[in-house]
């Protein structure tokens, strides 16, 4: 039973239609649909009221305790909680999130990105709130259309001003994340030129002995983060006809992401099939480029099974055959010549030039005290 509790009084301070014009800016061109939305706040003083919000912006949210009543500004020095930890619970988070979610954990990123897309743009007017779930949705349309490899379609997006809220109102490991989102959606583009500058500020500086290095090398990063970085930088290489450079990205990729990521360790890997495939020496059945594509393609038809392999690469996913290394017989002992002494130091007996078993060496002496010095 929810017990009703007095309104407090700032609550009944009228909302600045300044601030709700201002709020507007971070929607870009989100149009929500859903006007109002079910919360519960935990205020410093006031209790825990329940009611509606009906905007928000970076100062507060538009507040209202009755379904169309009107609405006052609740600033977030007034709700309990630090930073973006703030005592501000959406009631519909799990409902409106739930289906979404399933799709994507099911692998059908299409239809997640359409789903995650629509709860982002419905609750638009939720997006200056800390922690709110349209922001959340927002990333993982994002995400759901990386994963689908719809990379074009993530620059609008990631541009448009309501991305801006995933990095300032959530959590910083979504602000991490969309930050590689901007690369793909670069990638996306075909802007190789502006990809390769994007990517430097992960590379080590070539100084020194690391100018010999066939490419620089990448900066300490977690895992995931430097597969993805090694893939798009594979891809530069490429389109710059750089294909040896490309394919060790390649094979960095899927030896990182082979265990973790499923998409991008296919992705790699058939990236660096096709360039292998492309080789004129495959044509020529020459052997060491022959070894190099099957390990390749029956690892892949191993991790992923042989039917999601594109069909122009079934024909190499068998095992290769590695050749082995030829066997070296046991060599016998040298026999010395005639006339020169054993190694053991031994002695031919005389007479008849063959070596006798040496003595066993006599046992050490105890040690010897120094004599006394005798006068003259």
């Amino acid at each position: 039973m929810i017990t009703e509790r007095p309104t407090p009084t700032f609550l009944m301070k009228p909302f600045s239609y300044l601030a709700a014009i201002s709020s507007l800016t971070i929607l870009g061109a989100l149009q929500a649909q859903v006007r109002e939305t079910p919360v519960t706040l935990g205020l410093i003083e006031g209790g825990n009221p329940q009611g509606y919000v009906q905007n928000s912006n970076d100062q507060g949210i538009l507040f209202a305790t009755a379904p169309g009543g009107a609405g006052v500004m609740v600033t977030y020095d007034k709700i309990r909680g630090e930073g973006l930890e703030k005592l501000i619970r959406f009631e519909e988070r799990a409902e409106v999130l739930g289906g979404p979610r399933a799709l994507f954990a099911a692998g059908s990123y299409n239809e997640a990105a359409e789903a995650f897309g629509k709860v982002a743009r419905d609750y638009a007017i939720i997006l200056g709130g800390p922690q709110n779930f349209a922001s959340e949705a927002l990333f993982y349309q994002i995400e759901s259309l990386k994963r689908a490899g719809q990379y074009a379609a993530m620059a609008p997006l990631v541009n448009s001003p309501a991305a801006a809220t995933i990095k300032t109102k959530l959590s910083p490991s979504y602000a991490r994340a969309s930050e590689f989102h901007k690369l793909w959606s670069v990638f996306g583009q075909g802007d190789f030129a502006g990809l390769k500058t994007a990517l430097e500020i992960f590379q080590e500086p070539q100084t020194g002995s690391a100018k010999l290095l066939p490419a620089p090398s990448f900066k300490k990063l977690p895992p995931n983060e430097l597969a993805q970085i090694a893939f798009l930088r594979g891809k530069v290489f490429e389109s710059e006809g750089a294909k040896e450079k490309a394919l060790e990205d390649y094979y960095r990729t899927f030896t990182l992401a082979y265990g973790n990521d499923v998409l991008l360790s296919k992705l790699a890997m058939g990236a660096a099939m096709l360039i292998q495939k492309e080789d004129p020496r495959i044509a020529q059945e020459n052997k060491a480029a022959l070894l190099q594509m099957q390990s390749i393609a029956y690892l892949y038809s191993r991790r992923f099974g042989k039917d999601s392999m594109p069909a122009q690469f079934q024909a190499f996913a068998v095992r290769p055959e590695v050749p082995k290394a030829p066997e070296q017989k046991p060599t016998e002992e040298a026999k010395p010549a005639e006339g020169t002494p054993p190694a053991d130091g031994a002695k031919p007996a005389e007479g008849d030039g063959k070596a006798k078993e040496a003595p066993a060496a006599p046992a050490a002496p105890a040690e010897a005290k120094p004599a006394e010095a005798k006068s003259k």
